[in-house]
């Protein structure tokens, strides 16, 4: 496809009798074994998992003309061509859900339904809820935080220490370096950086590089497909901020997942997921 070649990993049986569910990794500059504990569904049905461009084991030409939201969409598209995929349902978590949500505004035939998982939509909103989190931190950890990055001292071991307690909060609330680390010992180590660095900037709020300012919520109207906006307990993307955005929906529904960060935990994640795409396969 367009910037180069993806790596694309099939689980389970695509010409079995259940739509295959098609997930959308986060970052920008993620890989695709975030979604290696959603990988027992595919008992139930196909599950496909990729790399985007320049992220994971996918080629990385490190070209700025593919860094857009809607050529990161075209690879959904892609795979389904590849893969001869008439009927699906979409999952895009966090930066995926950006992309997933550019792919489903525009209503291609079958897909079936989608699920946004700490999916932030808008710069603002994104930057209010993850504030509302830093003003919630014990001993003015927040205040820490967003004093260093005023100042731009993120080199500062007290920031350092800060941003890591609250990542261990409202990121990921369990290890994953069992899984990660053999995934992507094969790749550089700055896999994705610059990617990262180039969509968003060098700090989780706000926005920068070419998201800066972003805001996609009006296209939540246009999707015509059962939607779930799901989140965890502790996400970045709170419950409150992303209950906010079901209004926009004309068939959502919202799902919080307890004790949950932004990496959602296995089993209830699982549950929710095969839930949610089983009502919705006819």
């Amino acid at each position: 496809m367009t910037g180069g070649n993806l790596y694309v990993r099939v689980n389970g049986n695509l010409s079995g009798p259940l739509p295959p569910l098609l997930m959308v990794h986060g970052g920008p500059g993620g890989a695709l074994w975030h979604f290696f504990p959603a990988l027992p569904l595919a008992s139930e049905r196909a599950i496909i998992l990729y790399d985007q461009l320049d992220s994971g084991r996918s080629d990385a030409p490190g070209d700025r003309a593919n860094w857009t939201v809607d050529r990161f969409g075209s690879e959904i598209e892609a795979i389904r061509q590849a893969l001869d995929v008439s009927n699906f349902h979409l999952l895009g978590h966090s930066w995926g859900g950006i992309v997933g949500m550019r792919y489903a505004a525009r209503n291609p035939r079958g897909l079936r339904s989608l699920i946004l998982q700490g999916t932030p939509l808008s710069a603002r909103r994104l930057d209010a809820s993850v504030r509302s989190l830093y003003a919630a931190m014990p001993d003015g950890l927040g205040a820490v935080i967003e004093a260093h990055e005023r100042a731009g001292t993120l080199d500062d071991p007290a920031y350092g220490n800060a941003i890591r307690a609250f990542m261990r909060t409202h990121l990921n609330r369990t290890s994953t370096r069992a899984v990660a680390r053999p995934y992507m010992a094969e790749v550089p180590e700055d896999r994705g950086d610059a990617l990262s660095m180039a969509m968003i900037g060098d700090r989780l709020t706000p926005m920068g590089g070419a998201l800066k300012g972003f805001g996609d919520e009006p296209l939540l109207n246009r999707v015509r497909v059962p939607t779930m906006l799901l989140c965890g307990e502790f996400d970045i993307m709170t419950p409150a901020a992303t209950r906010a955005m079901l209004p926009r929906l004309k068939r959502g529904s919202f799902a919080e997942l307890a004790g949950a960060g932004h990496m959602a935990q296995p089993e209830a994640w699982r549950d929710a997921i095969s839930r949610f795409v089983t009502a919705h396969d006819g």
